[in-house]
């Protein structure tokens, strides 16, 4: 039996091409929210542009003429959910840290993790996917990142053998594998977890009061 929900995607799937050009910012919303939703569902190997093409009833020229490959069409739908980053000078290495992590997640909680899968076995075997992630999902974290590091080295609050950069991926690390491995919610409690359990400990700074 077809349940309604069923039916009427398949409906949605077999009308044609809707006349609206993909200027607008609505109907472009549109056509990327499908992407993602096939990304969730069948993973970035077999994401076609024919697939999309039929979810978003879309024509597949359209498509082409505006993304050239499947890379900057999959990039394309995961910058409508890129968190802003943004940089916060607390004044403190731990503190620059947490809320970098918190403006980090913000953007992608509403990502589930499938596609977040997706993106990371696509970067696999399709270099042009592994570019644009660095270049339009990833500087500007680093940019952000690198910022709170060299405030940090101005106040001296690196310790001396401490490699800095590895400061910035070790939580990062951590939100991951609690997210893609153990299916945890990317919320607050985790990002204040790691930070005053692990960051704060390693840097020998005073526990703040989430981790009290």
């Amino acid at each position: 039996m077809t349940s309604s929900g069923d039916a009427a995607s398949a409906v949605r799937e077999t009308r044609g091409p809707r006349k609206v050009p993909l200027s607008n910012p609505d109907r472009r919303r549109e056509v990327l929210d499908a992407v993602l939703e096939l990304l969730s569902e069948v993973g970035y190997e077999r994401l076609t542009m024919d697939m999309v093409a039929q979810r978003a009833r879309a024509s597949k020229a359209t498509l082409y003429q505006r993304w050239p490959s499947k890379a900057r069409l999959a990039v394309a739908a995961l910058e409508q959910h890129r968190p802003l980053i943004t940089d916060h000078d607390t004044g403190c290495l731990v503190e620059d840290l947490r809320h970098l992590l918190v403006s980090w997640l913000a953007g992608w909680t509403s990502l589930d993790r499938g596609l977040a899968i997706a993106l990371l076995e696509g970067s696999r075997t399709d270099a042009e996917l592994a570019r644009l992630r660095r270049e339009r999902l990833h500087r500007p974290l680093r940019q952000a990142a690198q910022a709170i590091l060299a405030r940090a080295r101005q106040r001296g609050q690196i310790p001396d053998g401490v490699d800095a950069d590895l400061l910035v991926e070790m939580p990062l690390s951590v939100v991951l594998m609690h997210v893609l491995i153990e299916g945890e919610q990317p919320d607050r409690a985790l990002v204040d977890r790691v930070v005053d359990r692990g960051l704060a400990p390693l840097l020998g700074t005073p526990l703040s009061e989430h981790g009290q």
